[in-house]
């Protein structure tokens, strides 16, 4: 089983994204309390009687295939994804895809969150100094970054935001930022102190897609072209590259004269273009998920990653001498260039790799006990602007400057000192900025905004951060097998009944059960469209949001597509087929709007594009999704569809749900009670909401962030779900809900 970068929303501090993803039984684990014999019952958290007796009776069978799940949920989306991906005309194909999100929406298997951003702090990072650009490892370098040493007041940001919108992509904006500090009397450092929530699980960068590791990573390599402040896209370790007249064919010219150093910053290796083959072929073996991202794209990366070739030398990817370095497409592809701050083309030193044990194809096995490559930063090779030259769990890490480095000149920090703050102290980031510890206040969440307010300093120096491509998203578990952690069977255990493993046949790919227990009927629930819109429609996600950020800046980041909704727009007029009408958008359409007019053509009450926001992106800085009356209206529904297949919904026989949350951190048990109460408000006791407490966020995340299986999955509905995009096309998304090995999110319905 694959996996795929994911984001986790509990994870995000103000500075850090944190992206995801072991292995479970299928039977769920080991037994909830009570019983699943006639007659039990289930048992809440305060100890009271949850759903009352439970009598056999008829029901129909609950399906465990999860292709039938799948389809059940999101066949109308696949369909036309499909198309889609099949149309070769740019505009007709961004509409098209669209329109599939339209679908994907409907389903109701998923309620859009929030984007990253939009949060009050301070800083004394200098504005623009790190690119902005919405997808790739980019945004996460930090090199070129300016750091003041004093705070940057509010007034002097805005001027710098307007200049930079006037000088992006001309080259000049550095060098105008710096006179401008000047002349205001800013004076600079080449070191910065920053924040991080969740140590990386491993430093080998082409094993991983979880954001927590890339977000380390990205600064101890460079790539062929990167993203600069400006967010032009640069030669780094290519000098110049050139693209044949069919558009399958790149030919990269490399640097000459690039060091891998180790982590003590001595020479080990020249850059060569085979390391850029090595490092493909490993991304493959290690099966981090990445590999994924290679399918339909790189010749023949299919055929390999299915095993139907096994000579990777057929893999359209060559090194053609010392410094030449060729891909080969499957076929022409627009945004292929785009993939390049992305670390799928990261390189890797073929030489350094087997110095630690490393090996390739059939004889890969990171198992062996030779195996070192990536289980510390000291076995690993670095071409990038910093070394790690300490890391410590749960404490920081240190990044220095590569005395090799072949842009040392670019490098505006000599060293990063890294932080963990866990987040359970509601002032401690405010608190070590205000003293000096850390260059950034992250989000001033309510109690720190408070004491930034009493201290005289949000006045000056606060502002709210800009939003990004980064979609956030709570997800239903569409296929539960799991009833406790999968790593410890004592935690996180479920309060509902549930099927032991002798009565859950996945052979015959059916629930055998006789017996009507809490988790069979929640499964059929959940995987009821109507039950699944009732509950999105019921959640207030304004006071949800407001429980980590100010009540005033509730709606900034609230989401409410999944591709923002302004990511690509219609550069020529496109004619496309909604539900049967042969509909128009002309040019200029935003992909939002297209989202919108499927929504309405499927009948779906909500509002995910609303340009009278007068928002850069319209799909964001609202709530189009809370409406209490299309929630009873939908569940009325689905109460009389569940009855016609044997399950009754009622207060004496209530739906219960899941759902997960750290309790050592005060908003999340804050946005859980707001769950509860927005339920209660809603349905008057049709759903029950079990609120179970992890010890702390390591076993939260386990519930449903770190594991790989979808039947690893301990939730019923959980908030810990997101995506940030690997290129400029909404498909970096939208590939991630495909089912099986083809998408990593399906992971996060249960399935697969």
């Amino acid at each position: 089983m694959m996996k795929k970068k994911f984001l986790s929303l509990a994870l995000v501090s103000a500075m850090v994204l944190s992206i995801c993803s072991c292995n479970g039984s299928n039977n769920g684990g080991s037994s909830a309390p009570g019983s699943s014999t006639p007659n039990s019952t289930a048992s809440s958290q305060d100890g009271s009687s949850a759903g009352g007796e439970v009598e056999p009776g008829e029901f129909a069978p609950v399906t465990y295939d999860q292709n039938v799940i799948y389809d059940n949920a999101f066949g109308e989306f696949y369909e036309v994804y499909q198309k889609a991906k099949a149309e070769t005309d740019i505009p007709t194909r961004y509409a098209m895809m669209a329109l599939a999100e339209g679908k994907w929406l409907a389903s109701g298997a998923s309620l859009p969150q929030t984007s990253q951003g939009g949060s009050y702090t301070m800083n004394k990072i200098v504005p623009y100094t790190i690119s902005t650009v919405l997808w790739g490892n980019d945004s996460s370098r930090m090199h070129q970054a300016l750091v003041t040493n004093e705070i940057i007041k509010t007034e002097d940001r805005d001027v710098m935001k307007e200049q930079f919108r006037e000088l992006q992509g001309t080259g000049g904006y550095e060098e105008w930022v710096r006179g401008y500090l000047a002349e205001h009397e800013y004076t600079l450092k080449d070191n910065l102190n920053y924040i991080y929530s969740a140590d990386n699980e491993t430093w080998d960068v082409l094993s991983s897609s979880q954001a927590i590791d890339g977000e380390v990573l990205v600064h101890t390599f460079d790539g062929l072209m990167e993203y600069d402040i400006e967010n032009v896209l640069q030669p780094a370790l290519a000098e110049s590259y050139d693209v044949s007249e069919d558009g399958l064919t790149y030919t990269f010219h490399l640097r000459e004269g690039v060091s891998w150093v180790d982590s003590q910053g001595r020479k080990v290796a020249d850059v060569k273009a085979d390391d850029f083959v090595a490092g493909m072929e490993h991304l493959i073996d290690a099966g981090g998920g990445l590999e994924a991202l290679l399918d339909g794209l790189i010749l023949n990366a299919s055929a390999y990653l299915n095993g139907e070739i096994t000579d990777f030398s057929q893999v359209g990817v060559k090194a053609l001498d010392d410094y030449t370095v060729e891909y080969t497409l499957e076929a022409p592809t627009s945004y292929f260039m785009t993939m390049l701050g992305y670390n799928i083309f990261a390189p890797m030193s073929r030489s350094y790799y087997e110095s630690q044990g490393g090996k390739f194809g059939a004889d890969y096995a990171p198992e062996d006990t030779d195996y070192n490559y990536g289980k510390s930063p000291d076995t690993i090779a670095y071409c990038g602007p910093y070394l790690v030259t300490n890391s410590t769990a749960k404490n920081s890490i240190v990044f220095q400057a590569n005395p090799q480095y072949w842009n040392a000149d670019g490098i505006n920090l000599k060293s990063m000192t890294w932080f963990y703050q866990e987040g359970t102290d509601a002032t401690k980031m405010y608190n070590d900025f205000k003293d000096g510890t850390t260059d950034s206040a992250g989000i001033l969440n309510p109690s720190a905004l408070e004491v930034a307010k009493q201290d005289g300093l949000f006045d000056e120096y606060g502002f709210v951060s800009a939003t990004d491509a980064t979609s956030f998203f709570a997800t239903f578990n569409l296929n539960r097998q799991s009833f406790a952690n999968y790593n410890d069977p004592t935690k996180l255990v479920s309060p509902q009944t549930h099927g032991s493993a002798d009565e859950i046949n996945l052979d015959e790919g059916v629930y055998t059960s006789e017996i009507l227990d809490d988790a069979a009927r929640t499964h059929a629930a959940v995987n009821n469209r109507h039950f699944r819109l009732a509950f999105n429609f019921a959640v207030d996600r304004a006071q949800y949001n407001a429980q980590r950020r100010s009540d005033d800046l509730k709606y900034t980041n609230m989401r409410n597509t999944y591709v923002p909704g302004n990511f690509v727009f219609l550069e020529t007029d496109v004619t496309v087929d909604v539900n049967g009408k042969s509909t128009t958008f002309p040019a200029g359409t935003n992909y939002g709007e297209i989202v919108q007019a499927q929504l309405d053509a499927d009948g779906v009450p909500v509002t995910v594009w609303d340009p009278s926001t007068g928002a850069d992106d319209p799909s964001t800085g609202f709530d189009g999704w809370y409406n209490v009356e299309n929630a009873k209206a939908e569940m009325a529904k689905a109460v009389e569809e569940l009855a016609a297949i044997g399950v009754e919904v009622s207060k004496e026989n209530p739906i219960q749900l899941d759902v997960m949350y750290a309790g050592n951190v005060e908003y999340m048990l804050n946005q859980a009670n707001v769950l509860k109460q927005c339920m209660d408000t809603a349905f008057d006791g049709l759903i029950q909401m079990n609120l179970i407490p992890a010890a702390d966020l390591d076993e939260y995340r386990r519930s449903g962030y770190n594991p790989e299986l979808g039947s690893d999955m301990n939730f019923d509905w959980a908030a810990i779900s997101g995506w940030s995009p690997d290129w400029g096309d909404p498909n970096s998304y939208l590939d991630q809900i495909l089912p099986e090995d083809m998408g990593y999110m399906s992971i996060a319905y249960g399935l697969w």
